[in-house]
């Protein structure tokens, strides 16, 4: 008896499918696979392949009704429920990709790295506890994906801010996989967030020596150089961020305070300049470049950007806190206004509950230049007894000099953080 034609038919589409998915070719797939659809409607495989082509073409809304159609064709594949879990996932549908590993698992208990999946959507819909109990018994029964699982796990305690245990993590897949850039990264970014900044460049280093040019751990770097005081590196490293994604705002505020710092006025205000560009409503370009107007004795630019700022954020305790500082000791009597400055200092310290010693300070020149002196020396001790570093106290202590003296406090570069 002669085959069916329409099976055999169909078996060649298959075929002609396959190659033209191994190939890239995913339009003459996606093609290929719906011919055989319509010869062979009953069989889950034409679907479930098309939705592989769908994916790769970015069309996920039909890839994943391709896998729901598969899975009413066939209940039992655990396969389906697998690459739905996955799909689901990747779309944030993190309670279904729960439910598609579940069935997926109950099918087929072999299916192990599943249970690294479900464990990322607990991390990812916030069920901490779920998600470390699935990523140890992934550990266990899949110890050839385990570096994989380690780093997930790591990414985890570190957003629980478990630094201990996110660092081993890291450290057992640099000892398990020496050439992981990925280890490395991350590591640094527990240093980075434990206020490690040195121990974070060193491995932010590492990362780039296993993986050269990447812009993220460019940035990373630059960052913490910053905060280290390494202006140079920090100017170098965001100038490849800006090289590579010249759409990063963090890079041009990175690069345009060390650019400050180092005295390059014209290239930190260029900096400022494209920050505002690309984030129009965000408080803290406009208050980086009035920080650089005032370096260039720009004063009432200065005020100007701040006064942006606040439209942006009425509750920038950091923005109050320079414009009253701005107004309370800048050289230029002009721009001096001390019952403006008083009027922000107190808001300033108002939104902080008092507890911010630098804005009390600036609450003390701000009654100084209006001539309250008593009250100056009242909020600069308070600021004293707020702070431990001897560098600046001994700044501190310079200015309750000056009101005990009855003076006010000018200042010719640089504004009160």
């Amino acid at each position: 008896m002669p085959r069916d034609r329409a099976i055999d038919d169909a078996q060649d589409l298959f075929t002609r499918g396959h190659r033209a998915l191994t190939a890239g070719d995913y339009q003459e797939a996606v093609e290929c696979y719906s011919r055989a659809i319509r010869l062979r409607p009953g069989d889950s495989a034409g679907y479930r392949f098309r939705a592989h082509a769908y994916l790769e073409m970015g069309d996920r809304v039909r890839a994943l009704n391709d896998l729901d159609h598969a899975i009413r064709l066939t209940p039992a594949d655990a396969q389906l429920y697998a690459d739905r879990a996955a799909e689901l996932f990747a779309q944030m549908q993190y309670d279904q990709a729960v439910t598609d590993c579940d069935r997926a698992l109950n099918l087929d208990p072999t299916r192990v790295g599943l249970i690294g999946l479900r464990a990322r959507c607990h991390a990812d819909r916030g069920d901490s506890e779920k998600a470390l109990a699935d990523f140890n018994n992934a550990i266990t029964f899949d110890p050839a994906n385990a570096t994989r699982y380690r780093l997930w796990r790591a990414q985890l305690h570190l957003d629980l801010e478990n630094y201990a245990a996110a660092t081993d993590d890291a450290a057992a897949v640099i000892a398990a996989d020496p050439k992981n850039a990925d280890a490395y990264h991350l590591r640094a970014t527990i240093h980075q967030q434990a206020n490690e900044y040195a121990e974070a460049v060193e491995d932010f280093t590492l990362a780039l020596a296993r993986k050269p040019g990447d812009p993220f751990a460019y940035l990373g770097r630059a960052i913490c150089r910053f905060l280290v005081r390494d202006h140079a590196g920090a100017d170098a490293d965001a100038d490849e961020v800006i090289k590579q994604m010249p759409g990063v705002l963090k890079a041009y505020e990175i690069r345009g305070n060390a650019r400050k710092v180092l005295g390059n006025l014209e290239g930190a205000l260029a900096d400022f300049n494209e920050a505002v560009k690309l984030a129009p409503n965000a408080v803290m370009p406009y208050n980086y470049r009035a920080g650089v107007h005032y370096a260039m004795k720009k004063y009432t630019a200065a005020v100007r950007d701040h006064m942006d700022a606040l439209k942006r954020d009425p509750r920038s305790s950091g923005t109050f806190n320079q414009l009253a500082w701005i107004w309370a000791t800048c050289p230029d009597p002009d721009v001096r206004n001390g019952d403006r400055a008083r009027e922000c200092g107190t808001r300033a310290c108002e939104l902080t509950e008092w507890s911010e010693p630098g804005y009390l300070d600036t609450l003390a020149a701000a009654c100084a230049e209006c001539g309250e002196f008593d009250d100056a020396i009242k909020w600069q001790e308070k600021a004293l007894d707020l702070i431990e570093d001897e560098e600046r106290r001994a700044d501190y202590q310079t200015r309750l000099t000056l009101y005990e003296d009855g003076k006010p406090a000018r200042v010719t570069g640089g504004e009160n953080a």
